[in-house]
């Protein structure tokens, strides 16, 4: 069977309809992301403006073409639409409309009308602009982590591009008197790449909505709700990740352990409310101060930590007293006379390549214990890990040495 323009046509008409079809049901598993239904629909204002541009030779004119392609141009529009909600930005029903509007109007013109070099001039003008500005707003959202977001962009840029081109061929390769325009070699070679992007395009649309979905989750197990910052799992990993690089560089790193004063009085005389509130201020106050691209978390009901590169111990207190007192500052208007919000420090220098996580948390929590002992809202600091685990490791490897001597 020869696969000519009709049969490619009518192709491409069932392909669209079944990919609008599966985004909306992937925009129904989902109703927090509303993009894909809005892409569902896109594709299915397409899928009905192609058929009816495929029986150009059999309908009136309005309603084969100018309805048609007013339909296909409405399909993209929200194609733009949706990568719009995609990324949070408002939606503009008047611009959606804007493209078909424009289009039914020149169709109401005779001469526009009459001429087959204007109307795919026009048309295939609006497409390329429709899908450069789709593109872009894919483009503002490069930030986030999503690998399918660059060949989203690609694909859109590369099929406004062959619009565009499509405009010159049409005006430089003057339509066979007595041959259908539907039926020319161009034609269909572009029908195929058309059925090639909406394809393509689908397939990006839904991996996209499940990279963020992915993310979304992937987040959430790492970030505490309350504070915003992460969590005990993602403050280990980062914490281990800092030890290793600590191990090439050489470089000292201060273990902060952070603990709320009297939190638990806070909560059951002022309420849960105010202790809400508390540790969500400490959490802004000490990322602030300590800078966002330190390592800092929550572990605990009202316990912080944070790890970071220092010169020495006498650096690490100060950085450390410096989040007290701001927190002290800010916390003024979250508490009473008799019970006002402040945070105890206990720091440690890790400078053992060799030193655990878990170890260096213990160190610092003795230097807490004891800044909590000595009045609370205070800053205490432990000697350097390494002297002390050298010391413990010297004194079990005479422990075995005397074991295993003969008697």
């Amino acid at each position: 069977m020869q696969l000519d323009l009709q049969t490619l046509s009518v192709v491409t008409v069932f392909v669209t309809a079944l990919l609008g079809a599966l985004l909306v049901f992937a925009g129904l598993q989902n109703r927090a992301v509303r993009a894909p239904m809005m892409w569902g629909a896109s594709y299915i204002a397409s899928a009905v403006g192609l058929a009816l541009i495929t029986t150009h030779k059999f309908a009136p004119d309005w309603l084969s073409i100018n309805l048609g392609n007013a339909l296909v141009l409405t399909g993209a529009a929200l194609i733009w639409t949706g990568a719009r909600m995609f990324d949070g930005r408002p939606v503009r029903p008047a611009l959606v409309l804007m493209a078909p509007a424009l289009w039914l109007v020149a169709c109401a013109i005779p001469a526009f009308a009459a001429d087959v070099y204007l109307r795919l001039v026009l048309v295939s003008a609006m497409m390329a602009m429709l899908a450069a500005l789709t593109a872009e707003e894919f483009w503002r959202g490069r930030t986030e982590a999503l690998m399918s977001r660059w060949p989203t962009v690609c694909a859109l840029m590369a099929y406004a591009a062959v619009l565009l081109a499509r405009i010159p061929a049409t005006l430089l390769s003057p339509i066979l008197s007595g041959q259908s325009l539907m039926s020319g070699v161009s034609f269909a070679l572009l029908a195929f790449g058309t059925l090639l992007f909406t394809v393509v395009l689908a397939f990006l649309l839904l991996n996209m909505t499940k990279e963020r979905s992915e993310l979304k989750h992937k987040i959430a197990s790492l970030i505490d709700p309350l504070s915003g910052v992460p969590n005990r799992r993602a403050f280990i990993d980062g914490a281990e990740r800092l030890l290793l690089q600590q191990s090439l560089d050489f470089e000292p790193l201060a273990i902060f352990l952070f603990d709320l004063d009297r939190f638990k009085l806070i909560n059951d005389r002022l309420g849960h409310g105010v202790g809400d509130a508390v540790l969500q201020l400490f959490a802004a106050t000490a990322t602030r101060t300590l800078g966002s691209d330190i390592l800092f978390g929550r572990i605990g009901g009202e316990e912080f930590a944070a790890v970071l590169a220092v010169g020495d111990l006498g650096e690490a207190e100060a950085i450390a007293d410096r989040v007290r007192r701001n927190f002290a500052a800010a916390a003024q208007g979250h508490g009473t006379d008799e019970l006002s919000p402040s945070v105890s420090i206990g720091v440690a220098l890790g400078c053992d390549p060799q030193a655990a996580v878990a170890d260096l948390l213990s160190v610092a929590d003795e230097a807490l214990y004891r800044a909590k002992a000595n009045g609370r809202n205070r800053v205490e600091t432990s000697t350097p890990v390494m002297g002390e685990r050298a010391q413990t490791q010297e004194t079990e490897r005479r422990r075995w040495r005397a074991a295993a001597a003969p008697a």
